[in-house]
């Protein structure tokens, strides 16, 4: 390995030891810019859009254990991620292509991301990530039509450890968004403990769930059937990148709908999904 990837693994494992456990949110350590955000306190927000008067109270106790925690430390100025506005909130929406299906048995090919802070694009040279890598394994026919990809043209990559370091770096401490997210995630996952026994640690969000919560007329919510009902044209269909560029798309349009439903953080997003 040149000394440049070392560099960029050296980074990346720096920020992986600050990233908090799962299910627990990444807390910024310091509030986001922005006359909104700065002046933000936490403050308790309504649980009655819970259906059950037990899981009520449950928020609430959750809740009051968080500002208390906050207060107790001295930091009740500080935002937690689950209450920054989506508005401003920073993400990284990405893409995976693979082998197959499986896992354990199949291998990565190729990352795509782009990053977003609240509504608004990136923009310079890390506006968007695509890395090629080799699987270390043929990829199946149908699958080089599927992707435009061939084996040949992947063997002559980066080996995958390398280009998950270099796509972790990318997305730093980013709220995770993808589609059908769970396929990415167990990739993710194994591809993690196999290179660096290390676990999956991101807080991910799913377009796929959001669709069922605003559009549960929809029978199909896969993502070439919610681009073509809310309008959105692709670039090219199964490319990492591009796939990426699409649900990016998906998600601004779904933050939209949801400000309309007066769902404007993560936490109150949460709250609606829970029921799908």
């Amino acid at each position: 390995m040149a000394e440049g990837d070392g560099n960029i693994r050296r980074s990346w494992w720096k920020r992986l030891e600050r990233l908090q456990p799962k299910n627990t949110g990444v807390e910024p350590r310091h509030a986001p810019s922005g006359n909104s955000v700065s002046e933000f306190w936490m403050t308790g927000l309504s649980a009655s859009n819970l259906k059950t008067e037990g899981a009520k109270k449950a928020y609430e106790r959750a809740r009051q254990k968080e500002r208390l925690k906050l207060e107790s430390s001295g930091s009740v100025q500080r935002l937690h991620v689950l209450d920054i506005p989506l508005k401003e909130l920073p993400v990284v929406v990405i893409d995976l292509e693979m082998t197959g299906f499986e896992p354990h048995a199949d291998e990565i090919v190729s990352f795509g991301a782009w990053r977003l802070q609240g509504k608004q694009w990136e923009e310079g040279e890390h506006a968007s990530f695509y890395q090629l890598v080799n699987p270390g394994m043929r990829i199946p026919t149908a699958t080089e039509r599927l992707l435009q990809i061939t084996s040949e043209e992947a063997a002559q990559e980066m080996p995958v450890s390398e280009g998950l370091t270099k796509f972790m770096d990318y997305m730093e401490e980013r709220i995770v968004i993808a589609h059908a997210s769970a396929h990415d995630k167990a990739f993710l996952r194994t591809a993690l403990w196999r290179y660096f026994k290390s676990p999956w640690r991101h807080r991910m969000l799913d377009t796929m769930m959001i669709a069922r919560w605003l559009y549960p007329q929809l029978r199909n919510n896969d993502l070439d059937m919610l681009l073509q009902h809310v309008g959105i044209a692709i670039e090219r269909r199964h490319h990492a990148l591009w796939d990426a560029r699409a649900t990016a798309e998906l998600w601004l349009h779904f933050m939209d709908q949801a400000e309309k439903r007066r769902v404007t953080t993560l936490r109150e997003m949460y709250m609606y999904l829970s029921q799908y």
